[in-house]
């Protein structure tokens, strides 16, 4: 033990020294992966950096909200050389994959060694880490390979600078994905179709009143209770099944149930926003606004003045909000658009000239879903990046494949020509941290 622990203090010195060395200091850098390695890149397309190079392949990665760390996953060195690593399912469209055996690490945006700060085994799998507010700690999910069960996870909270699990502390079980607070160190979870919150000290633990959430656990992209940003009295926004959904038999794994998407305030009052098939919902980043799906069709509905906006999309598209949340991206298959919210207008900005036949299905209550970490939004909101894939027609003009920025100005219309920035095999592109609270699951 003695032993270990030296060797986790060094560690740790020699990180910290390292982490000196030459690499991008700025805080405008994009991000992506490519053939396993986490590089960062000027959005002018200068100063590519290999952030991360090794043998055992980045899986999964997030900005810190700071913009100044990274915290990513490496594949288990043991389990990277099974076929099951070989064959491991990624988003089509975020490029993501699952929870996975993994060592999870935290490296400076000028690269250096990275602090693995929780150890890896072949016999266990963690999801990618959400970060709180000020980018000190990292919360995430452990569960043993092989193994569905989103009730049976433990939950763990490190601090973003200390090795091997060493200031890890556990949180207690919960049916939905922890979500975390803005205003104190607090998450959110369900169990039991009771709502709690407790301490990123894993201390504290309290039921919300009233506490039954008829239904739960709902299917997993459903199963959750956000947090509203932006607002000192939060109020929380979840999903209950209406009367009707509630008295039919258990819904199977990918039926769509009916439900009712509420939010509750702090003094215990509830109000139905809305009553959908959804298949997701979060909220936007001033907290104002809710979006919502129901797989081919999205919907924005105002918190406070109820007004709702309802709009096609290509299915299984990923959204993305602008950090002013006048804006919506949309990257789809053969799609990419832009919804423009006080104009109600949705812009197709990219396309591959094919007809969308994706078939939306929704995940049962057993899937590990995980919330896009990085958004394709600059912090300004006025530019953005964007994959082109096989997507190559950009508003009547021919794009290359590649790794794109383009700039908009107030009302949302481009400004010039998108600007290549890469052209490599790259995928999970992002410029900033997505709160999770914002973010659908996948």
């Amino acid at each position: 033990m003695k032993h270990r622990h030296l060797f986790l203090c060094l560690l740790f010195v020699l990180a910290t020294l390292a982490a000196c060395g030459p690499g991008h200091l700025g805080s405008n850098e994009l991000a992506f992966v490519r053939n396993g390695q986490l590089w960062t890149i000027d959005p002018d397309g200068s100063n590519a950096f290999a952030t991360v190079a090794q043998s055992t392949p980045v899986v999964g990665y997030s900005w810190s909200p700071t913009h100044q760390i990274l915290v990513f996953r490496t594949l288990d060195e043991q389990f990277a050389k099974t076929p099951a690593a070989k064959q491991l399912a990624t988003n089509p469209t975020t490029g993501q994959s699952g929870d996975t055996p993994s060592t999870i690490n935290t490296v400076g945006i000028d690269g250096g060694s990275a602090i693995p700060i929780m150890l890896s085994s072949p016999d266990v799998q963690y999801s990618n880490p959400i970060w709180n507010t000020s980018s000190t700690r990292l919360v995430y999910r452990q569960e043993p390979t092989n193994t569905h069960i989103p009730g049976n996870a433990f939950w763990w909270v490190s601090q973003n600078d200390q090795p091997g699990g060493i200031a890890a502390r556990s949180l207690t079980s919960s049916d939905a994905r922890y979500s975390l607070a803005y205003t104190d160190s607090s998450a959110i979870g369900t169990i039991d179709q009771s709502i709690f919150t407790i301490s990123l000290l894993g201390t504290n633990r309290r039921l919300v009143a009233p506490t039954s959430l008829t239904g739960h656990p709902l299917p997993a992209a459903l199963e959750r209770v956000l947090w509203q940003p932006a607002h000192a009295s939060a109020l929380l926004l979840y999903a209950t099944l209406t009367s009707i959904s509630a008295a039919l038999p258990v819904h199977p794994n990918n039926a769509t149930p009916r439900v009712q998407l509420k939010v509750r305030s702090a003094a215990g009052q509830e109000t139905v926003l809305a009553t959908c098939a959804c298949t997701q919902f979060a909220w936007s980043p001033d907290g104002n606004t809710v979006l919502y799906s129901t797989g081919t069709q999205d919907t924005l509905v105002n918190v406070t003045g109820g007004s709702a906006f309802t709009f096609p999309v290509e299915g299984n598209s990923v959204p993305y909000w602008s950090p002013d949340s006048k804006f919506l991206l949309l990257d789809g298959s053969h799609t990419f658009q832009l919804v423009q919210l006080s104009a109600q207008r949705q812009d197709t900005l990219l396309r591959d000239g094919q007809a969308s036949n994706d078939e939306v299905t929704m995940a049962g209550r057993d899937a590990l879903l995980q919330p896009v970490p990085n958004s394709l939004w600059a912090s300004d909101s006025s530019h953005f990046a964007f994959l082109t894939r096989s997507r190559l027609q950009w508003q009547g003009h021919t794009l290359g494949k590649g790794l794109y920025t383009v700039a908009i100005d107030a009302h949302g219309q481009p400004q010039g020509s998108p600007v290549s920035v890469d052209t490599g095999n790259d995928t999970q592109i992002g410029w900033t941290y997505q709160d999770a609270n914002t973010s659908f699951l996948y």
